[in-house]
């Protein structure tokens, strides 16, 4: 928790300076029409250009910066309120003034932190009464009514920048995280998860159209034996190396995934029993000669079990099992091969 919520000071930060100087002016039309005294003009003064930089510096000195910038809100609230007493609640700025430092707390806290604002308010309310007296003189003039409408105007456009530019930043890290949830950590190809799904949906889309597509399944010969001599730091670059095989040999609409440890799995859509063992003893061949490169970063050869959709399967599951019985029988029978079901 500690450090939490430093972005946030300096968002808020932003914002402050910007609503509290706009607000100065508001409050300080109203003071000049009712000459009110020195000590109001020098408070009005230091709430509205020298606090935001007190409370951005009190809020980062706490362990919690999240917290300390919350509770900066809540003395933002509580000055509102104060503020409506010493303009004796004239109307147009008093509820312009209420009505942002609300704005604020709901986008920094929700409805918990609004209402927490609304008894800072009254808090604020209750010393200005306690220490100014209570007047009303509502009536709001044209020069107050002018000195109001920059803040009516560009603070809702400040905090709905910024709201967007959040907004944003969020998109952009759920399109991260969701891409995170499909992909394997390791190799960056799908994840048996998410490549079960497309199969799934292969199978669907066969069973409806009637259209040829085969299974591929990909096994690393004596990958064991790699990461015993070697290290598993360097049976994962093994395994990233023939990923990157992978992309390069098969189309990108192919669905490529790793299936676990050292298997993978491609579907190839409209691809024929016939047409899949061609690329896939095309692709042996490569792995094959890459093995024999001196240095090489795929050190192993690699078994690969086919097999084609059909009508008398039940489910993908069916699809997947006969594909994996073809890829143990050519583990079985010498693997660096491909066997077809």
């Amino acid at each position: 928790m500690a450090g939490k919520g430093r972005r946030f000071v300096e968002r808020t930060w932003r914002l402050r300076m910007v609503g509290l100087a706009l607000g100065f002016f508001c409050v300080a039309s109203v003071f000049l029409q009712q000459q009110r005294g020195a000590v109001l003009w020098s408070l009005l003064v230091f709430h509205g250009f020298i606090w935001p930089h007190v409370a951005r510096r009190a809020a980062h000195a706490c362990v919690v910066p999240y917290r300390g910038e919350r509770f900066n809100l809540m003395i933002d609230a509580a000055m509102g309120g104060f503020w409506v007493v010493a303009m004796r609640f004239n109307l147009l700025p008093c509820v312009l003034i209420l009505v942002m430092l609300s704005m604020d707390n709901i986008a920094a806290g929700g409805l918990r932190l609004f209402l927490r604002g609304v008894a800072a308010h009254l808090l604020g309310l209750a010393i200005g009464w306690l220490t100014l007296g209570f007047v009303v003189e509502p009536e709001t003039r044209m020069a107050t009514i002018v000195a109001c409408l920059p803040f009516l105007i560009v603070y809702p456009i400040a905090l709905g920048w910024s709201t967007y530019r959040i907004s944003r930043k969020l998109a952009e890290q759920t399109r991260t995280l969701e891409g995170l949830s499909r992909t394997d950590g390791l190799t960056g190809l799908l994840n048996r998860r998410q490549w079960e799904i497309l199969l799934a949906d292969e199978f669907e889309r066969c069973r409806a159209t009637r259209y040829a597509s085969s299974l591929l399944l990909f096994d690393l010969d004596h990958f064991k034996v790699v990461n015993d001599t070697r290290g598993h730091q360097a049976g994962d670059a093994v395994l990233c190396a023939f990923a990157m095989l992978l992309r390069e040999h098969f189309r990108v609409s192919d669905c490529i995934g790793r299936y676990g440890g050292e298997e993978f799995g491609i579907v190839l859509p409209g691809a024929t029993l016939a047409e899949a063992r061609s690329v896939a003893e095309r692709f042996v061949a490569t792995v094959r000669e890459k093995n024999k490169e001196a240095g090489g970063q795929c050190p192993c050869t690699v078994s690969v079990g086919v097999a084609q959709c059909d009508e008398s399967m039940m489910d993908h599951a069916a699809w997947l099992k006969l594909a994996d019985a073809s890829l143990y029988r050519a583990k079985m029978t010498g693997r660096d091969r491909v066997v077809t079901a």
